[in-house]
């Protein structure tokens, strides 16, 4: 390979670098992206955060506390439940985002 050709290589890579890792971050704390990722747990859990039947609300609940919990359920050695499958299913990152989502919506006020 030239040098011509691996200086523009390397020039490529950080401009592309300069361009991407914003447009990463905006999207990172975007509320519409991460009620997205946490549109599924919306079947047991709510889409405002009060769930019905047995599922416990989340509306209102910390990030940090709640991001430790799903990671720990996605930590277990052998999934139990249907939580620790779910948990499965996302990168650390879509946990916090879930995480994030939750704990934005007010608290539901039934406890």
């Amino acid at each position: 390979m030239s040098s011509f050709s691996t200086g523009l290589s390397s020039k490529l890579a950080i401009i592309s670098a300069i361009v991407i890792l914003p447009l990463n971050s905006a999207m990172a704390e975007d509320p519409t992206v991460n009620r997205m990722i946490a549109s599924q747990c919306a079947q047991c859990h709510g889409t405002n955060g009060y769930a019905r039947g047995s599922f416990p609300d989340l509306g209102g609940d910390e990030a940090k506390d709640q991001a430790d919990h799903l990671l720990d359920m996605k930590g277990e050695d052998r999934a139990e439940d249907m939580m620790d499958h779910q948990a499965l299913g996302y990168t650390d990152d879509q946990i916090r985002r879930i995480a994030q989502y939750y704990s934005t919506l007010p608290e539901s006020g039934d406890d």
